[in-house]
């Protein structure tokens, strides 16, 4: 059993085959188990003992079987389990966790009860017969879970991922299994038909050595209908400093931007990338807006057209507002044709001004699955 991610109240685990499937016959044993009685008191110096003792056993009584009912319907989840490959992943909010840990723990008590409450284990596994053993191996198995969970959510327990490592064939992971960084896989190489299938399942490469895959969660979007144009960048708009044209130059454009520019030292945007991404331009999935002043490109905007998506990959500028004015005329030209879905993958402080906003992946999964279907020209 692997953690896998440890955000604030987000937890997601990674189970073997043979894991997942006694993880789950542990759970289905909590209504078997004998319960744990709590006495008050042995005396009677409590009032009312009696009373009181039977008020907190009808209490204990109801909590087993609400915490039975949210077993029974955790188990009953179609999508609780995720297969990846070789294992299953599945995700728990802090709460859940909570709720886990005392039915876990019911579990290995109740077990130890059914052993006949040793007081010393060594002593009880020399007598383990065929009713007995059962009951050993589940106080075992719910003790490695209980501390498993219990490190996890008090920080004892650090993520661990290992990235799928891509072949030959053109194929992903389901991009929700990312880690917590949002890196899916790693491999492969950046044909046209490997980028292509990415941006279908919302997955984008970011380096090359290794060539890394990646799907964030949030992720970044403006809406076509959202892009905010400041009184300033109204003005420069009016005015028409520049000529704006679609497609003229798209390697010039990514030179541009894996040039060094203002708060930007340096760039992921390789020659390598260069080379790919001039490919499906030429394939046609890839375009470009360009801003020009006195027959000089000044700024511009390139990403990949699939369907409704636009997926903006990076802009530049060499003059004040350029990019802006690149990134208005594209979204203008996204509206006029339809698209559905603009994609930018992550919110930074020049979108941000603009509109730029985020979404969960999962959601971004979901407008992206009907946005590919669509046919939109650029």
């Amino acid at each position: 059993m692997r953690l896998l991610r440890a955000d604030q109240d987000q937890f997601e685990f990674e189970l073997g085959r043979n894991e997942k499937n006694r993880f789950i016959h542990l759970l289905k044993l909590y209504p078997l188990v004998p319960t744990t009685h709590h006495r008050l008191s042995k005396t009677d110096e409590i009032p009312n003992r009696e009373e009181n003792q039977q008020l907190l056993e009808a209490a204990l009584r109801h909590q087993r079987e609400k915490h039975r009912q949210q077993v029974e319907a955790w188990l009953n989840d179609p999508h609780r389990f995720v297969a990846a490959g070789k294992s299953y992943r599945f995700e728990m909010t802090r709460g859940q966790i909570e709720w886990l840990l005392q039915v876990v723990n019911d579990i290995r008590v109740g077990s130890w009860i059914a052993l006949g409450s040793p007081e010393v284990l060594e002593a009880s596994i020399q007598q383990l017969n065929e009713q007995t053993a059962p009951h050993f191996m589940a106080m075992e198995l719910a003790g490695y879970f209980e501390s498993f969970f219990l490190e996890a959510i008090s920080g004892e327990r650090v993520p661990d991922y290992d990235p799928v490592v891509l072949g030959e064939t053109i194929e992903f992971p389901n991009p929700e299994l990312a880690d917590a960084d949002g890196l899916v896989a790693v491999g492969g190489d950046l044909s046209v038909e490997r980028l292509l299938a990415a941006y279908r399942q919302g997955i984008f490469p970011w380096s090359v050595n290794p060539i890394t895959w990646w799907s964030p969660d949030p992720r970044g979007i403006i809406e076509l209908d959202g892009f905010h144009v400041s009184e300033s960048l109204a003005k420069v708009i009016r005015k028409q400093p520049f000529e704006v044209t679609i497609d003229k130059a798209f390697q010039q454009v990514m030179q541009g931007c894996a040039l060094p520019g203002p708060k930007r030292r340096d760039t992921w945007i390789t020659p390598e990338f260069i080379d790919a991404y001039t490919k499906l331009h030429q394939s046609g999935h890839a375009h470009s807006v360009e801003c020009w002043q006195d027959g000089e490109l000044v700024g511009g905007v390139y990403g990949v057209a699939i369907g409704g998506l636009f997926a903006g990959e990076s802009m530049f500028r060499r003059v004040d507002n350029a990019s802006k004015v690149a990134l208005y005329h594209l979204v203008q030209h996204l509206r006029e044709r339809r698209f559905v879905l603009f994609d930018v993958q992550m919110v930074t402080p020049a979108t941000l001004p603009l509109g730029a906003m985020t979404i969960s992946r999962r959601e971004y999964l979901k407008r992206l699955a009907e946005a590919v279907e669509k046919e939109c020209l650029f």
